[in-house]
């Protein structure tokens, strides 16, 4: 008698695998999307109806199944909050190896990684530091002082205002019109 065990038939073999748990509850539509691995999905749908649980699952099945690891993927939100909430379920779903996601965030988060990455690309150091909007009026008021603003007439905030419509239209300081550059002090 032999302690082997008995080799599967073809017709086992032939057999679709069951299910991941992880994919019961999800309706059709969703369904469907979760299991689309091969490109991009565009997941349109209305307030409360699934599209976190549908983007999640699908970025779990893709672990899942082997199609990437978890540094491969990309996935961009808006919020920080919403960012935590992806991680927190995909972490359910696969366990620790969603700690490899290291391209999952906002895309304020993201575009900083690869900017820190590639630095010197765009002329900075890599330690460079990105100021929040207190640090920027705080400087500001310090530039404002220095040059003696008056800065009850004219406010840091109301400079910060400016530089970012400028910057919106892509002008460094020397490009700024000097019809521009006389709205302020």
């Amino acid at each position: 008698m032999s302690d082997a065990l008995p080799q599967p038939r073809i017709s086992d073999l032939a057999r679709v695998a069951p299910a991941a748990a992880y994919l019961d509850g999800l309706n059709p539509e969703q369904r469907q999307a979760v299991e689309a691995v091969d490109g991009p999905v565009l997941v349109l749908a209305g307030a409360g109806t699934g599209k976190t649980r549908v983007l999640t699952t699908r970025l779990a099945h893709i672990l899942a199944t082997g199609r990437a690891r978890p540094w491969e993927l990309l996935s961009v939100t808006f919020t920080n909050k919403a960012a935590r909430e992806m991680r927190e379920r995909i972490t359910a779903i696969i366990g620790p190896s969603a700690e490899g996601l290291r391209w999952l965030g906002t895309f304020h988060s993201i575009a900083a990684q690869i900017l820190r990455r590639h630095a010197e690309l765009v002329g900075l150091k890599s330690n460079y530091t990105i100021l929040d909007d207190d640090d920027q009026e705080r400087l500001l008021k310090q530039v404002l002082e220095a040059e003696n603003v008056d800065s009850k007439r004219w406010p840091a905030k109301m400079l910060a205002g400016l530089i970012d419509q400028w910057k919106n239209r892509g002008w460094v300081p020397e490009k700024v019109p000097a019809s521009e550059s006389g709205h302020f002090a």
